[in-house]
């Protein structure tokens, strides 16, 4: 996160403080008029954002962040003074001091100081269900399922929508691949099985990729290679019997010739229809699980040649994320979304070494670092 500045005299500190009463009434300037730039240190640094979705309709969605071991809860609606944020928080991206806070149900981006998490604004206009958030060349780029599939481009300066870029059905996670943005289309509340490549200078999709029904996030390895993790589709009858459904998988996609490279196929029987992928730290492995149903996160080498047959944690994670300075993988659990949930912490080996359960939030869903 972008540090705010401002100017000071770059006389020798400590003369400065033993000559207080000259400096009422010299000035601070250089020989030369130049001045040094002091880093302004706002109140959540070196941290952890935890975004807690809420239960849908219920508008109980809330940011902690947890920093030395202890977690501040409800910090916008703290500082702020009121009641709600909104409903459904999925992302939030930053821009110099402004953060910009994804909500799915209030069809909207609330927009904070990052210093103090003080709301600046709340854009709501051309926002319609709203998922997941990328910033590129100082633009923010919003997947959401409304319009039929699009991506909303926000300007950070003039807080509003400046442009709109149709994709796929229900479009979700995002990555920027060589310079292109890359949109995973999950199909909404239908289905789909399209990767949109967009070529942001134009504001089209220059190339659409194939792959299993329902891709739902996409991750660039060490490599260069993009991982995309597919849920598959399930279509139910009336009663929620099962009609029909297609097999969930896991793509090795070439980014120069767009090419599905390789194709993992996860029995269902044994991992479910993975929602989440998270690529490690280093690049050379990644994350997935988050099955609806299914407990277990799993990790696979970007090498490897068959699915992996050991979990890397025995835990349902709601949602989770990688610390990409040591690693360690954030998982939120949400037992269920009416209570709150729990943040649960694992290094590269699969040990668990923290749990954080108080002033956690409804559904911890998103994890955002944040350093001086």
């Amino acid at each position: 996160m972008k540090q705010f500045k401002k100017f000071v005299c770059s006389n020798n500190l400590l003369k400065v403080l033993s000559l207080s009463l000259l400096i009422l009434f010299t000035a601070c300037e250089n020989d030369d008029n130049s001045v040094d730039e002091f880093e302004v240190k706002g109140d959540f640094v070196n941290g952890v954002f935890v975004l807690n979705q809420g239960l849908m309709n219920a508008a109980n969605a809330s940011v902690s962040f947890i920093s030395d071991d202890s977690v501040a809860g409800n910090i916008f609606t703290n500082r702020n003074d009121v009641q709600i944020l909104g409903d459904v928080l999925q992302d939030m991206v930053s821009v110099d001091t402004l953060s910009f806070l994804v909500l799915n149900k209030t069809n909207s981006v609330m927009v904070v100081n990052n210093k103090n998490f003080e709301s600046v604004k709340e854009i709501s206009e051309s926002i319609s269900n709203p998922r997941y958030a990328l910033v590129n060349n100082g633009l923010i780029y919003v997947s959401q399922w409304g319009n039929g599939g699009e991506l909303a481009v926000i300007d950070p300066v003039q807080l509003e929508v400046i442009n709109t870029i149709e994709v796929g059905a229900g479009p979700e996670g995002l990555a920027m691949v060589n310079g292109e943005l890359w949109v995973a289309n999950c199909g909404g509340y239908g289905r789909d099985t399209i990767i949109s490549v967009v070529d942001v200078s134009q504001g089209l999709v220059k190339e659409e990729i194939e792959v299993n029904d329902n891709p739902q996030d996409l991750v660039v390895d060490g490599n260069g290679d993009v991982w995309v993790l597919s849920t598959g589709y399930t279509e139910y009858d009336e009663n929620w019997a099962i009609v029909m459904s297609t097999e969930a998988g896991i793509h090795k996609i070439n980014p120069d010739t767009y090419e599905v490279e390789e194709t993992f196929l996860p029995d269902e029987s044994v991992y479910g229809k993975a929602t989440r992928i998270e690529m490690a730290a280093d690049g050379q492995s990644f994350y997935f699980g988050g099955a609806y149903g299914f407990s277990g996160v799993w990790e696979m080498a970007v090498d490897a040649t068959e699915l992996p047959q050991e979990t890397f944690a025995d835990v349902t994670p709601n949602g989770m994320t990688v610390n990409p300075d040591n690693g360690d993988l954030y998982i939120g659990i949400a037992p269920d979304y009416e209570n709150p949930g729990i943040v649960e912490v694992y290094g590269t080996n699969g040990v668990k070494i923290a749990t954080y359960d108080e002033n956690i939030g409804v559904g911890p869903c998103n994890f955002i670092f944040v350093s001086e």
